[in-house]
């Protein structure tokens, strides 16, 4: 027996001797390589041993040994099946090196997935209330919710850098030998990238206060007109910032002038805290409620509703107007601004800035004095207004940037300047006064009659002499001030905040009028668009996105959809508005078969 065991020995030690033999003469390629020669050896010993070891010793020792080599094996054939196609590719390198602690890049990104998540759903949610808060179709919200994600990834990925160098635990190249190139690039660009935006701000800039300049060296002195109904959810921040602008403005300086009628609402009561306010403070004004039961229109643009609506405007600026001496302010001539607002959120120092407005052409030539000049209004659908308001060619604003086709008054827009229009009103709007104020003139009447009657649109051709069958509007006398009204010709209806601009090109035949626009007074008839249009678009790292990318490429699809299938021409020619037009400008269409430009 104990020959026996004096072989097994032997061979024994032969078979460990070849098998560190080999592992220093050849490297396997693959594991299961190292796997299969270690097999082949121990069975071939097997072979040898089988015939000379009694079977009681070769099944404790030989078969035990291949059983065990045969159930490690089934494991590794096992794990080789868990890893996939992993298991045709290099094992990894286990010297002493990196053994003790590397970490694989899956368990890396699973320990920055957490926060880098949390990022991912932040930018989700804001891009999502962004929509919900101001559902208007932009870029932005899509813009604020990628610069989130952005942030994150820069940021985890950022601070894994550091931390890994600051452990010094490994070697600057081990470590950056983990982040591909590709990834090394991103990182650096949107690194410079973020401190690029960072730099420019989240702020949006604060007002300047600027005491309006006075015309021809004397004091001005501002008639402020409104009209209410139904406005009880702007009516209280309206009366607060409306008191703002008379301090600033001078209390001797202002008149109020508000009319209401037929509110359901708190309206009536929120204008009797007004009252008693100027009251207290010795503002001058006037202030009337009305109930007469006049509500209800066919629909908006009812000849009857531009009826009503020009009479309650009328009343609202009677106290410069009306013939009545105990109506009449009894200085009233020397009120040379009308003020007029609309049920809008506004910010006083913004009206500041309105009524201080100077146009200067591009031979940076200040045209004086205006005659009109308005800010812009917004709602849910973008410039709220279109349906008064033209461009200097007389052609229709649009409710979305850049607003007028006119390219030279789109380059102005750009910069925030002043621009050129035909006609605006657009929330508040500020009036020369001379043309409005009441003339003692005689037995001279300049009264328009009124229209009754549903009509059914059509097309006219209006004052335009050289034109077959075109239709005149109104008599405009001098000697009388201009007063709201309808259009007073069948089928034309249009709106009386539109004629008062008509009857300014008609007021002054000779020279072209001078009515603005102000970009960078902006009003809306709702909380949320007026804080998107005056804080959101102006925080410095969305104008940056602005003037970049969101108003640029983008909008040349939107703006071919609008000209083709969105723009509405008006139902009749109002040809003053293009009496003096500049050169530029295409003729105002014709008949209704006729473009803009024919």
């Amino acid at each position: 027996m104990s020959r026996y065991f004096s072989t097994l020995s032997h061979n024994i030690s032969s078979l460990i001797n070849d098998i560190r033999s080999y592992s220093h003469t050849s490297t396997p390629t693959t594991r299961n390589d190292q796997r299969d020669i270690s097999l082949s050896t121990s069975r071939n010993t097997y072979r040898r041993l089988n015939g000379q070891v009694p079977p009681e010793v070769r099944d404790n020792t030989v078969h035990g040994i291949l059983e065990e080599d045969e159930e490690e094996d089934e494991e590794e054939e096992q794990d080789d099946n868990d890893e996939g196609d992993e298991s045709d590719s290099p094992p990894p390198s286990y010297n002493a090196a990196t053994t003790s602690t590397s970490t694989s890049p899956s368990r890396k990104r699973l320990r920055r997935n957490p926060v880098f998540s949390l990022f991912v759903v932040i930018g989700i949610g804001w891009t999502a209330g962004l929509y919900l808060t101001y559902p208007f179709p932009t870029t932005i919200p899509l813009f604020v919710g990628s610069l989130i994600i952005l942030f994150g990834w820069t940021i985890t990925t950022l601070t894994d850098l550091v931390f890994s160098l600051l452990r010094q635990r490994e070697s600057t190249t081990t470590i950056m030998a983990r982040y591909t190139p590709l990834r090394k690039m991103g990182l650096a660009i949107s690194t410079v990238f973020l401190i690029y935006l960072f730099n420019l701000g989240f702020t949006p800039q604060t007002h300047t206060q600027s005491s309006p300049a006075a015309m021809d060296g004397s004091k001005e002195k501002y008639f402020i007109a409104a009209n209410m109904h139904n406005n009880e959810a702007v009516l209280s921040e309206w009366s607060s910032q409306l008191i703002k602008l008379i301090f600033h403005l001078g209390r001797d300086n202002v008149y109020v002038s508000i009319y209401e009628s037929n509110s359901r609402d708190s309206t009536k009561h929120l204008l009797s805290v007004l009252n008693t306010t100027l009251e207290n403070l010795s503002i001058e004004h006037r202030i009337i409620t009305d109930e007469d039961n006049k509500h209800w229109w066919p629909y908006a643009t009812a000849v009857e509703r531009i009826e009503y609506l020009a009479n309650a405007r009328n009343i609202a600026i009677e106290p410069l107007q009306s013939p009545d001496p105990h109506i009449r302010l009894n200085g009233y001539r020397e009120y040379t601004k009308i003020l007029f607002f609309n049920d809008v959120w506004f910010d006083w120092r913004d009206i500041v800035k309105l009524l201080n407005t100077r146009y200067k052409s591009d031979s940076k030539e200040d045209e004086g004095e205006y005659d009109q000049v308005c800010a812009m209004d917004f709602g849910s659908s973008g410039l709220y207004d279109t349906w008064v308001a033209r461009d200097v060619c007389g052609t229709p604003l649009r409710p979305f940037w850049p607003y007028v086709k006119d390219g030279e008054s789109i380059e102005r827009i750009r910069k925030g300047e002043p621009i050129r229009v035909s006609a605006c009103w657009n929330g508040v709007t500020v009036l020369n006064a001379r043309p409005f104020l009441f003339h003692d003139s005689g037995d001279l009447d300049g009264s328009i009659p009124a229209v009754g009657g549903l009509e059914k649109r059509g097309w006219r051709m209006i004052d335009n002499s050289s034109y077959p069958h075109s239709v005149s509007s109104p008599v405009l006398i001098h000697q009388n001030p201009i007063e709201f009204r309808t259009s007073n010709i069948s089928q034309c209806d249009h709106s009386e905040c539109f004629l008062i601009s008509y009857d300014l090109h008609r007021y002054y035949p000779d020279r072209p009028v001078k009515i603005y626009m102000n970009p960078e007074v902006k009003v809306a008839y709702e909380r949320n668009w007026f804080n998107w249009h005056n804080v959101v678009l102006e925080i410095p790292i969305i104008k940056w996105w602005l003037t970049h990318w969101s108003r640029g490429y983008p909008l040349l699809l939107v703006d071919w959809i609008w000209e083709n299938f969105g723009r509405k021409r008006d139902y009749c020619t109002w040809s003053a508005l293009a009496w003096h037009a500049p050169e530029r400008c295409p003729s105002l269409p014709g008949p209704p078969h006729t473009s803009w430009d024919q």
